[in-house]
């Protein structure tokens, strides 16, 4: 009789959800939390001291419970390590050093078992030097003579020695040009001496790239990151980039060249259009969709290129890297330009994603501020569309410091500071590993700042990041409107609504004093009432769960906030599982409910 009259109560709350709108059901990728695994750095399973597949193997439970739907394996192809994976000697076969095959299957396998999904690291801009392709082409062997981008040299020194074909110079510093004596041509890597550029203008390439994507793809992963798109295509005539200045003329750093013709070219557009044919072609067969989701640093505007148009969809979702635009001076407006200046821009039927670490650059804990971890896990969590969370990240891990005998990276100095191992536990090197010495060293606050230690403390951020997890997975912020306001100079609020369900909002102080929190500004957003309850709060906030907060009147009257915490408060009580509180089973029977009505809203079942 109870669960009846919920039932009575609860139904037309899911109709006034669902609405019978075709664009209501979401498909799994658009609302993902995907976990981006440094498979090098998050678990060793054989004591070598560096992690591997089987090690990921054994963490998946601990990635499921956090409540992740997605896997992101960065990359595993055979690779002589000189940029540790993304030099790649064989795209079909999974570096040794990483595993088996075998080991990788069941990888993927067990993956699909636990309800998640997998993507894979594509690595298109270049290979390694070591790979049979690139020696073939060094020997003219066809189909591989143009597989590479190679040129004739500009003419010779007064030493006899070859000039490169123009300026272009490498990420990490001097010419992009690398002289081979055996073909007696330069070839062009924009990376690293030993990672040649691919030549994209060749059919052939694009051909063989195909078929490593479907190689992937038939052996079972969901989908694919693109790294480094905007370096696959560079200029045909070769041409000189400009300078920034007049005073950097000649430098051998790559900051010192506006480069024109180097990358960023539209023609990476039209390939990432084939190879979404391609995804396209897949789910024809089964209903199911494969992604794709290119890496790219570019502004905004730039970055929605990478969604295509209605007629030619390119990308599932571009990953977008705004929040690292934040810095120690910013305030509520820096937040809300980042914020708007993706969103206001985005396509009809774009997917926004959020990325506030990566493998590349430095920790947010580490680059901005370790107190505002939590808040930033609100932003990025509880902002439509997908998030993209950097292993670590959930605990609030900093970047591990390295003295100069322990970098492993060749003229790159900050990378390696934010792949340090995953911290575990307090134990020897932090539970990553039996050996000795990781690969790495862990960061030297692994005894207080890891999983275990968190797990059992329920104010830690792990805890916090799980309850937000939950909250993410209700229907507000999978299916609700969302609003933002700029209450203060220093206090920002993101707002999250969905009829008939209670409304979200979040509230961070980006500043370094404590602010009181009056929303009359933001009085014209719906749903703000004058007292709400503290859903989940930050540990450096002073609030607890259950809390309430006064936002409207005088200032004298609401809450305040301290420097660079967060807060969630909604307009009425919700559970720890992002549901309002009511039985677990009336919470099944109403997600069972609510895929029926959405069939019935797309096919007409009439299974009122």
């Amino acid at each position: 009789m109870r669960i009846s009259l919920l039932v009575v109560f609860l139904v037309p709350l899911v109709f006034n959800s669902i609405q019978c709108n075709a664009n209501t059901e979401k498909d799994w990728y658009e609302t993902t939390a995907l976990y981006q695994v440094y498979t090098r750095s998050f678990k060793d399973s054989n004591g070598d001291g560096i992690g591997d597949l089987n090690g990921i193997f054994e963490k998946l439970d601990y990635i499921k419970d956090i409540g992740f739907q997605t896997v992101w394996i960065q990359s595993f192809f055979k690779s002589p390590m000189v940029d540790f994976g993304f030099d790649v000697t064989d795209y079909k076969t999974v570096e040794p050093t990483y595993g088996s095959m075998d080991d990788l299957r069941r990888l993927v396998d067990a993956i699909h078992e636990k309800g998640m999904k997998v993507l894979f690291d594509f690595i298109p801009n270049h290979t390694s030097d070591e790979s049979e392709w690139f020696k073939k082409s060094v020997n003219k062997e066809d189909p591989y003579k143009d597989f590479y981008v190679w040129k004739d040299p500009k003419g010779y020194d007064a030493d006899n020695r070859p000039i490169p074909p123009n300026n272009w110079l490498s990420v990490v510093g001097g010419s992009a040009w690398r002289w081979n004596e055996r073909r007696k041509q330069f070839y062009y890597s924009v990376f690293f001496p030993g990672q040649p550029d691919l030549n994209y203008h060749n059919p052939k390439v694009r051909g063989s790239m195909e078929d490593v994507l479907r190689f992937w793809l038939d052996f079972g992963f969901d989908g694919f990151r693109v790294d480094a798109p905007e370096f696959i295509f560079e200029d045909d005539l070769m041409r000189d980039n400009p300078w920034v200045s007049p005073e950097v003329v000649n430098s051998t750093a790559f900051t010192s060249q506006i480069h024109t013709y180097q990358m960023d070219f539209e023609a990476v557009l039209p390939l990432l259009y084939e190879w979404r044919t391609l995804l396209d072609g897949y789910k024809e067969r089964d209903n199911v969709t494969r992604i794709m989701a290119p890496e790219t640093f570019a502004k905004p505007w730039r970055v929605v290129r990478y969604f295509g148009n209605s007629t030619h969809e390119i990308s599932h979702f571009p990953f977008y890297f705004g929040l690292f635009g934040l810095k120690d001076t910013a305030n509520a407006t820096d937040l809300e330009r980042i914020i708007h200046s993706y969103m206001d821009i985005m396509p009809p039927n774009g997917v926004p994603s959020w990325v506030s670490d990566t493998h590349d650059l430095h920790r947010l804990p580490s680059r901005y501020d370790p107190e505002f971890s939590e808040a930033a896990f609100m932003i990025q969590l509880l902002l439509p569309g997908v998030a993209s969370v950097y292993y670590g990240q959930e605990i609030g891990m900093k970047d591990t410091k390295l003295r100069p005998d322990q970098k492993r990276e060749i003229k790159i100095d900050n990378r390696g500071a934010c792949r340090g191992p995953m911290q575990w536990d307090d134990s020897i090197n932090a539970g990553f590993t039996t050996k000795k010495n990781a690969w790495l060293p862990v960061s030297s606050d692994f005894w207080r700042i890891n999983v275990k230690k968190q797990l059992e403390d329920p104010r830690s951020p792990l805890n916090t990041f799980k309850r937000l997890m939950n909250l993410r997975s209700s229907p507000v912020i999978q299916y609700g409107e969302w609003e933002t306001c700029v209450v203060s100079e220093w206090i920002h609020m993101i707002s999250r609504k969905l009829q008939g369900h209670p409304s979200i909002f979040v509230l961070v102080n980006m500043g370094s004093e404590t602010e009181s929190v009056c929303l009359n500004n933001c009085a014209h957003h719906q749903n703000i009432s004058a007292s709400m309850e503290v859903h989940t709060a930050s540990a450096n906030s002073g609030y607890n769960i259950g809390d309430r907060a006064i936002v409207l009147g005088a200032d004298s009257d609401c809450f305040s906030l301290r420097p660079k915490a967060g807060v969630v408060l909604t307009t009425a009580h919700i559970s720890s599982t992002g549901f309002s509180t009511i039985s677990s089973t009336l919470v099944s029977f109403t997600i069972l409910l609510l895929k029926f009505m959405v069939l019935d809203c797309q096919f007409g079942l009439n299974i009122h």
